[in-house]
């Protein structure tokens, strides 16, 4: 009788885990929607780069768990994450184009603190960002990705 209970426990456990297991990739795809179309970086010209790099810093205080380590006219960089920790440190910079007058490129690196990955995914998080810093509208705003993964 107690291994019957035993193996009942396990069972339950694994429906449990696997029942927890919902990305939070998948549940963001339709607040994404607007984003799927975002590329790799966003370039902006004049004006408009000053107000996009302004977003950018706005939505990594708003976005990142770890704090703003550096901020300048071309570099914004969070604190890593330590351990495995499964949330995101990010470097955003923003680098002139030789051939484009008074226009540059906004790219986003993402760092993961899990060597077994983190979640959303890699490319969910710099569209939200990306849309971000070109609409102005935050996708993310109330659907805090940091506290559905811990």
């Amino acid at each position: 009788m107690r291994r019957a209970v035993s193996y009942i426990l396990v069972a339950f456990g694994v429906l449990m885990f696997i029942s927890g297991c919902t990305s939070v990739s998948s549940r963001l795809q339709p607040v994404l929607a607007p984003a799927q179309n975002m590329g790799d970086s966003v370039i902006c010209c004049k004006d408009k780069c000053k107000i996009e790099w302004q977003r950018a810093q706005v939505w990594v205080a708003k976005h990142s768990k770890w704090k703003i380590q550096t901020a300048t006219d071309v570099l914004i960089q969070t604190y890593n994450p330590a351990g495995y920790d499964p949330s995101y440190g990010f470097t955003i910079t923003k680098e002139p184009i030789p051939t484009r007058a008074k226009c540059s490129i906004i790219e986003m690196e993402l760092y993961c603190g899990n060597p077994l990955g983190c979640d959303p995914r890699p490319s969910d998080v710099k569209k939200a960002f990306y849309y971000y810093i070109t609409t102005g509208v935050d996708l993310l705003k109330g659907q805090n990705y940091l506290d559905a993964i811990q």
